[in-house]
Parts: C-alpha cells; sequence; structure tokens
C-alpha cells in the first residue's frame, strides 16, 4: 500500500492511495467471511457456504467491491489519524472501477480543520477600568423604583405631557387606513419617535370626551419606506386623561419597593449602590474579557475552509428559528415581514459567523497551548448549579461534553485575560468565570445569534441564564473537533 498526503493551502488535504491486488484480494477474503455470515445459502448453516457459491450467489464483482470499499474506509481512517487530520465534511472522490487481478488507485480531496496560528498573546497587555458610581445613579436609580411604583389617577383637566391618554384613533395615508385603535393608551411625551411622531403635540390641551383631527409628517427614516415623509391624518377621541401619583420618598416606600427586605430609605440606598457597583464590576470585565479575546482573534492567522463558515451560519440560522418559534413565529414569516429571502439572509449571517469560528478556533488554540483541562468534578459541580436553579439537566454524553466545552473555553478567556492584566484581577475574573458556566451547554448562543440580549436594569441582579437541551454531536471533553471520518463509497 502506498499513501501520499499533501495539505494544499485552501484549507484541503489531497490524498492518494494504492493498492496492490494483493491487498485488494485480501479484503474481498474479509467481505466473503462477513458477507456468507449474512446470506443463506440452501443446503449449508449461515457461515459455512463456499466462496463459489457465495459469488454464484452475489457475484463474483460484488464480494470484490465489498471488500474494496471496506479497505478504503479503514484506510482512509487510518490517514487521517496517521497524519492528524480533522475533516470537516465528507471528501470529494476520485474512485474509478476496480479490474480483475490489477492494483488499484484512487484519490481523495478531503476538506479539514487548518489549526489557527497565533500570535504573540502573551505579549498583549490591558488595563482594567474601575468602576465606580455616583450618588446621581443611586438617585436616577431611585427614582426609576418611585416611578414604578405610581399610580394613575383621573384628571379632570385638559391634557398635558406626561399624562396618560386613553383614545380612539385612526390614521389614514391618502386613503389607505395604516392604524385603528380603539380605547388604546398613550403616555403623552415631549418627543415620539417612530410612527406616532408628532402626535402628542396635538393631544395636548385636548379634555376627556373631545374629538380632533390634525395631519403630521412621518419621519424620512421610518423603517417602511412606503409610508416613510409622507402625510398622515389623524382622527382621534379622547376618553380619559390621568396623571401620575408618586409616591413619597421614604422608609415606607423602601419597605414596598423591596418587599420588606429594606426597612429605611438609607438601607435601600445603599443596597442599590451596592447593586449598581455590583452591574457596572460585571460590565467592565465582560468587555475586558471581550477586548482581549478580540485581540488575540485580530493578531491570529486564520486559513478557514468554506464549510466551517457555511455551518455555523446554518447553525446560527437553526438556533434564530428556535427563538422565533418560541414567539410564536416561523422562520418564513420572519423573513416575509423582513422582506428578505433566506438566501439574503444566510448571507448577512456570514460576517458574525466567521467571528464566532475564529473565536472557538483561538480558544481552541489557547487550551492546547496553555494545557488548560476540566475534571470531571468540575462538570459534576455544574450539574449540581443547575439543579439548586430548579433545571435538572439530562446527563446524557452529549450534555456532559457540551457543559465540558462551555468550561473549558471560559477557562481560555480567563486565563487569557490574566496574562494580558496581570494576576491582581485574578480573583476578579475567577469570579467572572463562575458566572458565565451558566450558559445553555447547547444550542447555545441563541440570544446572540438574534442579536437581541436582554438589558439588565441597573440596581437589579440578573447572573443566571437557563440552559437549553443539549445535542449529542459537536463537541468533546478534550475540546477537539471530531469531523465525520467515514466515506461514502458510490
Amino acid at each position: 500500500m502506498k499513501v501520499s498526503v499533501e495539505k494544499l493551502p485552501d484549507s484541503e488535504a489531497q490524498v492518494e492511495i494504492d493498492f496492490s491486488w494483493d491487498e485488494v484480494e485480501k479484503a474481498s477474503d474479509k467481505a466473503y467471511r462477513k458477507l456468507v455470515q449474512k446470506v443463506d445459502i440452501p443446503g449449508f448453516r449461515r457461515g459455512k457456504a463456499p466462496r463459489s457459491l457465495l459469488e454464484r450467489r452475489l457475484g463474483k464483482e460484488y464480494i470484490y467491491q465489498e471488500g474494496l470499499d471496506d479497505l478504503m474506509a479503514e484506510t482512509y481512517r487510518n490517514v487521517l489519524k496517521e497524519h492528524d487530520i480533522t475533516p470537516l465534511a465528507q471528501p470529494e472522490m476520485d474512485a474509478p472501477a476496480f479490474e480483475i487481478g490489477q492494483p488499484y488507485h484512487f484519490s481523495l480531496k478531503v476538506p479539514i480543520l487548518t489549526p489557527v496560528e497565533l500570535g504573540d498573546y502573551r505579549a498583549l497587555h490591558f488595563e482594567s477600568e474601575e468602576a465606580t458610581i455616583t450618588s446621581e445613579e443611586v438617585e436616577q436609580e431611585l427614582e426609576s423604583l418611585r416611578n414604578r411604583q405610581a399610580r394613575w389617577e383621573v384628571a379632570e383637566r385638559p391634557a398635558q405631557i406626561g399624562d396618560r391618554v386613553t383614545m380612539n384613533l385612526k390614521l389614514t395615508v391618502g386613503d389607505e387606513t395604516i392604524s385603528d385603535l380603539k380605547d388604546n393608551p398613550f403616555e403623552l411625551a415631549e418627543e415620539r419617535f417612530g410612527l406616532f411622531a408628532g402626535m402628542d403635540a396635538h393631544i395636548v390641551g385636548m379634555q376627556a370626551g373631545e374629538s380632533k383631527t390634525f395631519t403630521t409628517i412621518i419621519p424620512g427614516d421610518y423603517s417602511n419606506e412606503k409610508l416613510a415623509g409622507k402625510e398622515a391624518q389623524y382622527a382621534v377621541t379622547l376618553h380619559k386623561v390621568e396623571f401620575k401619583e408618586l409616591p413619597e420618598l421614604d422608609d415606607a416606600l423602601a419597605v414596598q419597593v423591596s418587599n420588606d427586605e429594606y426597612q429605611t430609605l438609607e438601607d435601600l440606598r445603599k443596597a442599590i449602590g451596592d447593586n449598581l457597583l455590583e452591574s457596572k464590576q460585571r460590565r467592565i470585565r465582560d468587555e475586558l474579557r471581550e477586548k482581549v479575546v478580540n485581540a488575540v482573534i485580530e493578531q491570529s492567522h486564520f486559513t478557514l475552509h468554506p464549510v466551517l463558515i457555511q455551518e455555523e451560519v446554518e447553525a446560527m440560522l437553526h438556533q434564530f428559528s428556535h427563538l422565533l418559534e418560541q414567539q410564536r413565529m416561523s422562520l418564513d414569516q420572519y423573513l416575509m415581514l423582513v422582506k428578505k429571502s433566506r438566501a439574503e439572509y444566510l448571507k448577512e449571517l456570514e460576517p458574525d459567523a466567521e467571528q464566532r469560528v475564529k473565536r472557538r478556533l483561538v480558544l481552541d488554540e489557547v487550551i492546547k497551548k496553555e494545557e488548560i483541562t476540566v475534571t470531571p468534578e468540575e462538570v459534576e459541580s455544574l450539574f449540581r448549579a443547575y439543579a439548586q436553579m430548579g433545571q435538572n439537566l439530562s446527563r446524557t454524553e452529549g450534555q456532559i461534553r457540551a457543559l465540558a466545552e462551555s468550561l473549558l473555553h471560559e477557562k481560555a478567556i480567563t486565563r487569557l485575560v490574566e496574562l494580558a492584566t496581570g494576576p491582581h484581577l485574578e480573583s476578579n475574573e475567577e469570579e467572572s468565570s463562575v458566572e458565565a458556566q451558566f450558559i445553555a451547554p447547547a444550542d447555545a448562543g441563541e440570544e446572540e445569534v438574534a442579536g437581541t440580549q436582554e438589558q439588565e436594569e441597573p440596581g437589579v441582579e440578573t447572573q443566571n441564564i437557563a440552559p437549553a437541551e443539549a445535542e449529542e454531536t459537536g463537541t468533546t471533553i478534550t475540546n477537539e473537533s471530531t469531523g465525520d471520518t467515514s466515506i461514502e463509497v458510490q
């Protein structure tokens, strides 16, 4: 047997394999012994029929082809292992028909994973911002809490900015009715964006029971191009005017907004300050982590096969479709809403998909360089943590691998930040790593794919993200990609 492997510059490997006729003959013997166990030959127990009768039943060429197929598949697997090749997809194979008594040659072009070439990531240096909060920020959050406890009281006067009005509203552009609302509440504001921009100034001064018609110009940057810049005709009937009654800023408010946790306003102020500081520290840590990882990505050299990007795009599309389903919307409905074809939307995802692939490859390489590992005890601790949160994850092999991979990546990021900032941030970074471990073990990144992350309210702790079901493929505890090592022989 002769095997030659040439790794091409475009993240592919060209494999040339030659078998002698003797090797093909031996492979056909193995195929005979395998097939004779499966085929019933009259007059013989299974496994006992001579080869000549099996050849008569199946055909001589069939047995040779079966043996050749098995030999090709076994040789391909061995080549991948011996040459440290990670295939990304099925190879493109040139396998001519064999001839009895002749040696056999075939070739494969395999899309492969080319390891990333890291730059000098140990030379990176970043200063960490110190988190501080001001009394103004605390008072702003306190005022926000106060506003949430406000009551709306009926006002026996004309409407003014800050009031809440309930009204019927019909908006038309030309002969087309754009909106027809009944008993709809609006909180009047100095400035309103979108379709109803400019409406509030016309409502100010109206009293309950009054009707009015007026016109506005829809903003030129409105998302619906057919309506942008057009004149809008309004017909409104005001049913109710309400003003906001704010509670006193006192100890009673502290008890109310904290569900009896804080008995005085000063205790509430201190808790708000602590939460704001913790939130800001978390934001600074997260931003620093992203800066460091992006810097490592920027200085690294990649050779990415297109199939990597395509698979990531499809994964992102699958995750986004899952999010849409939770909102009772199909992908087709969404694409119709944004007026894009599937191909156009996939094309738009490619830059983000490429960045995600690069990030994963960089972290995988850092894991190898820094010899980062995950112990079964660490994975078990994550299962326990989720259980304490009321989320009992299934202990499937895929789930375990997914949790292990997320832990490896978090440890890699923590290590990079330690190297870039020095040991003084180690304890804080460890805390950040623990928090970051509470991510969806599989179908991960759905919020990121959709491009919509829930923003934290200042002063409110939101540390855990719900896990999703883990898939059985795509991750390993050693964090090495495991491509398909089989080949389909026609």
